[in-house]
């Protein structure tokens, strides 16, 4: 047993990515790896059941109504990713990450446990200089008719409009991947936060109002990470070195990416898309953002 626990979640839909996920995992020292299950196939489980991989059955962390469900079990991993430690004790830091994530490079991906040791919780913001745009607004003549961000629309569905007002124009918290110590105190907040997001409004976005509020309300200490430890390719293609052999940032000093993440990528996600991709070197190759495609 490993000190650092990485943990993912996905339906069948979502295995191959799944997969991908742990094969890039393979290269970290120091790390277990394991899977809370919504929805895998017997022949998918067995794929992780024979590497000797925990496979654990979610549980709604607290009583949601069915209407909000409507059999969609996999939702359950968006409580069971802040209660690690229930599925998997023994761990001194636990990282989540979604299926649809994987590891490009094991140097930049352990400022997830620099930042979880140090500051307790580790989670990177969705703010970077490539990625300009914070909030959309539409105008007539000159004036605003209409505001709005994740921020805005996941808080005000969910808890109230003034707080929704208040950090509307604030960056979002990335839930998609992030660490968290098994001695941070804050878990404490992030779930009371969590269970009165998700009875009140969505269930779907529920993390991303917990972590708001958490930071920007209660005033938790996070440590926030550059956004190449997690990269958004949809906000902004990546550059690739073919020096390195890696993804890279798009702009000097062209870090290496720690986390690639195909959010919002639906063709990526579901087969091998080719991309034209800018090299360090003012070159063009073609590459999957996918993992061993």
């Amino acid at each position: 047993m490993n000190k650092n626990i990485i943990v993912s979640s996905a339906d069948e839909n979502y295995f191959n990515l799944l997969r991908e996920l742990y094969l890039s995992a393979q290269n970290l020292k120091g790390f277990d790896f394991a899977v809370l299950n919504c929805g895998l196939s017997d022949q998918s489980k067995s794929f992780f059941i024979e590497k000797n991989i925990q496979i654990i059955e979610t549980e709604w962390e607290f009583n949601i109504p069915q209407f909000k469900i409507r059999g969609r079990e996999f939702l359950k991993a968006q409580f069971s990713r802040f209660y690690l430690e229930k599925y998997f004790p023994g761990y001194e830091n636990y990282i989540w990450m979604d299926s649809d994530t994987w590891i490009s490079c094991t140097e930049t991906f352990n400022y997830y446990i620099q930042g979880s040791n140090n500051s307790g919780f580790a989670i990177t913001p969705q703010v970077d200089r490539a990625s300009p745009k914070l909030i959309n607004i539409k105008w007539l003549m000159n004036f605003p008719t209409k505001i709005n961000s994740i921020n805005f629309k996941n808080i005000s569905k969910s808890l109230s409009l003034n707080l929704a007002k208040k950090y509307a124009g604030h960056f979002t918290l990335n839930a998609g991947c992030f660490a968290y110590n098994h001695k941070f105190d804050g878990m404490k907040k992030i779930r009371a936060n969590l269970e009165l997001a998700s009875r009140k409004g969505r269930i779907f976005g529920s993390d991303q109002v917990a972590l708001a509020i958490s930071l920007f309300e209660n005033q938790l200490e996070f440590e926030l990470l550059p956004s190449y430890c997690n990269w958004l390719c949809e906000h902004h293609m990546p550059k690739f070195s073919n020096e390195k052999n890696k993804f890279v940032e798009p702009f000097i000093p062209n870090h290496n990416i720690g986390v690639m993440h195909l959010a919002g990528l639906d063709e990526d996600r579901k087969t091998n898309i080719i991309h034209k991709i800018k090299t360090t070197d003012n070159k063009i190759v073609e590459k999957s953002l996918r993992y061993l495609i």
